[in-house]
């Protein structure tokens, strides 16, 4: 018998990367495509590309009916809206995978402060996970609810890795700048991310300031076992999808290339998603669009080490992490419905 999924945010850009990933699943059947809107269509009339493909007329979002006919329950929604609903699907038997940012960070005064708002429910923020399954493996086959990672933590938190794990790298004076394609903005139109303002430039914004900082000093400080903090500085670029991040560090001594390699090796020979270039070759993005992967390069220059990760923000970054959760905690192939 296949595990029912449904998804709750189904027409954002998330959710229909989870639709296009799900029906492929071959240990999966979609119950519900949950949205925010009326009249309710079918699927593919939002989204004729897949005519033939996901007909499934959408639904509303009640707690009821979807846990009653759901094993596994996807958020899509955007940051904010999704504690608003939460509660009512918790503790009722049912695996969890939120995308959005609401149940992440673990201190709720930090949250509050990042986002601008009072969290809503604040007394449920531990009973979720933090699901980054080349880190948090162990933890995930046993959870029941899972907070995805975001996109730019999930490029930066896998660079980086391997070398805290290793106490290779001075914890202070880090800096990660990221380059994100305009998809990292949502499907609602935003003055920033309209095509004339943002094409043919790069341009920085929330320095300092960006919701994302806390969440990957949070996850560091678990690699490291003390606080990390970091200097991010993510910039928007004009492509529709994708992440490069480069991140630099002070080594703690001198080490060879092959040394640096061979600790990577030991972390993420066995992880299907996560790919190491040669020495003297560095990720791009082209090469991790509409994948799962995550490329690897690094390059040393005296004590200093310069970490680059390219990621799709929407598949690893988010949609295709978030499948990869379900699988690991519903005894899955790690890689089905995602290779």
């Amino acid at each position: 018998m296949k595990t029912k999924v449904a998804i709750i945010g189904a027409t954002g850009y998330t959710g229909l990367e989870l639709v296009k990933i799900l029906v492929r699943h071959k240990q999966v059947q979609l119950s519900h495509l949950a949205v925010r809107r009326t009249p309710m269509p079918k699927y593919s009339e939002i989204f004729p590309e897949l005519t033939k493909i996901c007909d499934m007329q959408c639904s509303e979002i009640d707690a009821d009916k979807i846990c009653k006919d759901s094993d596994v329950i996807f958020f899509a929604l955007p940051h904010k809206v999704t504690m608003t609903l939460m509660p009512s699907f918790l503790n009722k038997g049912k695996k969890i995978i939120d995308l959005s940012s609401d149940y992440r960070l673990k201190d709720v005064s930090t949250y509050e402060k990042a986002y601008g708002q009072k969290h809503e429910d604040a007394t449920h923020v531990k009973d979720f996970v933090y699901g980054l399954p080349e880190v948090t493996k162990e933890n995930i086959k046993k959870s029941q609810n899972i907070a995805n990672p975001g996109c730019f933590p999930t490029s930066i938190l896998l660079a980086l890795y391997p070398l805290l794990k290793n106490k290779c790298i001075n914890l202070e004076g880090i800096i990660a700048d990221s380059k994100t394609g305009v998809s990292g903005g949502g499907r609602e139109p935003k003055p920033d991310f309209h095509f004339p303002e943002c094409n043919e430039s790069v341009k920085p914004y929330r320095v300092g300031v960006h919701q994302h900082e806390p969440e990957i000093e949070q996850e560091l400080g678990n690699m490291a076992g003390k606080n990390v903090d970091i200097i991010f500085v993510p910039h928007l670029i004009s492509m529709t999808r994708g992440i490069l991040s480069t991140v630099y560090a002070d080594l703690k001594k001198e080490y060879s290339w092959q040394e640096i390699e061979a600790l990577y090796k030991a972390c993420y020979s066995n992880e299907p998603f996560v790919r190491l270039k040669a020495e003297g070759q560095y990720p791009q993005t082209k090469d991790t669009t509409n994948t799962n992967f995550c490329d690897i390069g690094f390059k040393i220059i005296g004590k200093k080490i310069v970490v680059m990760s390219a990621i799709d923000n929407l598949v690893k970054g988010a949609s295709g992490q978030a499948v990869q959760n379900m699988n690991i905690m519903c005894g899955f192939d790690e890689r089905e419905g995602i290779l």
